[in-house]
């Protein structure tokens, strides 16, 4: 971790584990804001059909965030068809109305992204799937010096560092 050796951690020397990584970061680079970018949900609904439930957060003004929901059915080939929903349904959905079409379905995995701000000038994004990071991003605001680490399924965890 050349570009940033706050990050040198002993456990890391061999074998990078993403999610020990990120409590370093969060460690060395106190986050001052955690914002949810997206949810994607993979499961099987009631009726046994591929199902892709996606939560976006999106900015509206100053402090408005609004959240968007997008239903979308996978066909046995992969192919995502969208589902048409209300405006009650998409826009700011209630958790019951995320439940109805959760009920009874048998989930595959579940992604998280998150957008963290942290202090002294250091933004981070990070994508999970349960409790599992699968990639990490660690720039500071300049552009001088970033890190990514990402687990690709059939080549392991790939980290590339840039310093300018």
């Amino acid at each position: 971790m050349r570009c940033f050796p706050e990050l040198q951690d002993e456990k890391l020397s061999f074998k990078v584990d993403l999610n020990r990584l990120k409590d370093i970061m969060d460690e060395k680079f106190v986050t001052s804001q955690s914002q949810l970018r997206q949810r994607k949900i993979h499961y099987l609904n009631a009726d046994k059909e591929l199902m892709n439930l996606i939560l976006r957060t999106k900015f509206a003004g100053a402090k408005k965030v609004e959240t968007e929901l997008i239903l979308q059915q996978v066909d046995e080939k992969g192919v995502i068809t969208d589902i048409k929903l209300t405006n009650n349904q998409r826009l700011n959905p209630n958790q019951d109305t995320i439940n109805n079409f959760l009920l009874n379905g048998v989930i595959k995995s579940d992604e998280y992204s998150y957008n963290d701000t942290k202090l002294n000038n250091v933004i981070s994004t990070y994508r999970r799937n349960f409790k599992e990071i699968q990639e990490i991003d660690l720039n500071d605001r300049e552009g001088k010096r970033s890190v990514h680490c990402e687990n690709q399924n059939d080549l392991g965890i790939i980290c590339t560092c840039s310093k300018k």
